[in-house]
């Protein structure tokens, strides 16, 4: 069995989009431009909004034809039946879901189309999506740093750029045109043999950079990406003590689909939606912040951003949560009889039972809370016995999002 949870693939800005956009306004009022601003004498702002760019149609497309080819001999005759994909109603993560369905069913050379099961509302209760009023966002944590790496930029931009006056949040709107504008422009054509990670490799030898990426150091960019560390480990990750809740829901469905018993939650599991047992293969299609969330209840990536020199921070948002990121959960039956392949361990085999590993964007998760021995994996009944604070609907911080 294998579990699949996925972020929608690379989009246009999403409510930051009137900020970007006040930001390049503001450079714009410049009286002249220096050095690597000169392009802002005809520049114009062309992003568009929340919708998925074909960057993440490929994505998502490149994802599915690589679960084809990883899971197909899980699927035995029974076929799409074999399948069962949810997605958050966001038009985006919707979109997501079917470019993933179109990229298997092309990687199955037509013999298998999964469909999308059930879209989940993001306004009603939802194991796809992170919500919890009263959490806050880590805003003070994020402002806190933009405070101590972005005034020395302003000065940089000033001088180079006469007459403007921006503010911290300007300055960091500029750092976020860079990714946005590459990805925008990205080339995606002839690259439908390579695999989805290697893809991201020829897409970025491909792409046409954004003028905005060269206007900042190397340090800068470490700065900037450590934002985005900082931001999702107080937003819904354990730097929140309301952010692993946000995350129950869905690890008690994954409990519940590992172990084929009913879901047992208290949070955000809807039970009037459907939500059948027994699949060979599940996919669900959500956001960033959920599987934030859903990393922080499991217990991955349980070390704290720390600073941003610190080379053994696990942490780092942007390996974690990029677009299209996906957390892949395998159930695996050990030993004589099953039928399948032994995994070995360090010690050269692996005892006969059932067994859990998670990968992360393909990277094995160590998983040293429920015993596993640098291998990954962990006994089934190890596994959910760890899940603690997700099995008792999260200690009671579910009522303190709303009390």
């Amino acid at each position: 069995m294998a579990l699949q949870l996925q972020r929608h693939g690379a989009r246009f800005p999403d409510d930051n989009a009137s900020a970007y956009r006040h930001a390049v306004h503001q450079l714009a009022r410049a009286r002249k431009y220096h050095s690597h601003l000169k392009f802002m004498n005809d520049y114009e702002y062309a992003l568009g909004q929340d919708d998925l760019i074909p960057l993440g149609a490929t994505q998502s497309w490149a994802s599915g034809a690589e679960a084809w080819a990883r899971y197909a001999a899980l699927l035995g005759n029974a076929g799409d039946e074999s399948i069962f994909i949810r997605a958050s109603d966001m038009p985006r993560v919707v979109d997501s879901a079917g470019n993933w369905s179109t990229g298997f069913a092309h990687a199955s050379q037509g013999h298998i189309h999964p469909k999308i099961d059930v879209r989940l509302s993001e306004q009603a209760n939802s194991t796809l999506n992170n919500d919890c009023p009263n959490a806050g966002g880590g805003t003070e944590e994020m402002n806190t740093w933009l405070h101590q790496f972005v005034p020395p930029i302003i000065k940089r931009l000033t001088k180079a750029a006469p007459g403007v006056n921006l503010s911290e949040e300007d300055v960091f709107s500029l750092m976020a045109m860079c990714p946005f504008e590459s990805m925008t422009n990205a080339r995606v054509d002839g690259l439908e043999e390579s695999g989805i990670y290697e893809r991201s490799r020829l897409l970025a030898k491909q792409k046409a950079r954004s003028p905005f990426c060269d206007l900042f150091t190397k340090d800068e960019w470490r700065a900037f990406e450590f934002h985005g560390d900082v931001e999702k480990y107080y937003k819904t990750g354990p730097g929140n003590s309301l952010g692993p809740v946000q995350g129950v829901g869905y690890t008690n469905e994954l409990l519940a689909r590992l172990t084929n018993t009913p879901v047992r939650d208290n949070t955000t599991y809807n039970a009037s939606l459907p939500f059948p047992l027994g699949h060979a293969l599940y996919a669900d299609f959500s956001h960033e912040n959920a599987m934030v969330a859903v990393y922080a209840t499991i217990g991955l990536f349980d070390r704290g951003p720390h600073t941003k020199d610190d080379a053994e921070r696990v942490w780092v948002a942007n390996r974690m949560v990029p677009f299209s990121a996906r957390m892949v959960t395998e159930r695996l039956e050990c030993g004589a009889g099953t039928g399948r392949t032994l995994i070995e361990g360090s010690d050269g085999k692996t005892p006969d039972g059932t067994y859990v590993r998670i990968f992360v964007n393909d990277a094995l998760q160590p998983l040293e809370f429920c015993g596993a021995q640098g291998d990954g994996l962990c006994r089934l009944e190890d596994f959910v016995e760890s899940q603690g604070y997700a099995r008792r609907s999260g200690d009671g911080d579910f009522e303190r999002c709303y009390n």
